[in-house]
């Protein structure tokens, strides 16, 4: 078979790590995405990372850190990356430009973890807890509401044209 040589989860070689790198830095050339950005949202998300474990650590000690937190904050973010980047990179194929998705995705995040970061700082000279406002919950919850909103528009206006035609004179 194909895959056979992937084996079991999380048992990857350099290999196929090195696989991996090579096909997001040709995707991210393909699609003309600068490095410096891509670098500067690794910095914030590994500095958000790192400061969000000893914030954690100094508040609640180190029964508060466990893999799976850790984990979920790590995919939440590469999944919001992979939504408008494919968008993109389908797009750029069928000859159309969607980087702004892809932009728009990156400075959000870089914004959040920079704010991620401030807090966590924060934390570490109070040993207090601050709640972190979320952009990207923010954002995802104004784009559902702005998509919601354009098709319910796009609906009535339809309904408004259709029923001049359907209504019968008495």
């Amino acid at each position: 078979m194909q895959f056979e040589s992937l084996g079991t989860p999380g048992n990857y070689t350099e290999e196929s790590y090195l696989g991996a790198k090579l096909a997001l830095i040709s995707s991210l050339t393909f699609l003309g995405i600068d490095y410096g950005l891509i670098f500067l949202l690794w910095f914030f998300m590994m500095s958000d990372t790192v400061l969000g474990i000893a914030a954690s650590v100094a508040v609640n000690g180190w029964a508060s850190i466990t893999k799976a937190k850790f984990w979920a904050g790590v995919l939440t973010k590469m999944a919001i990356l992979f939504v408008p980047f494919s968008l993109a990179l389908t797009g750029a194929l069928a000859g159309f430009n969607l980087n702004v998705f892809v932009f728009s995705a990156i400075y959000v995040l870089i914004a959040n973890d920079a704010i991620s970061c401030y807090t966590n700082l924060l934390t570490l000279k109070t040993k207090k807890r601050y709640v972190n406002r979320d952009l990207v919950e923010m954002l995802i919850n104004v784009l559902r509401s702005g998509l919601y909103n354009f098709a319910k528009g796009l609906i009535d206006k339809i309904k408004s044209i259709d029923e001049p035609k359907n209504k019968k004179p008495n």
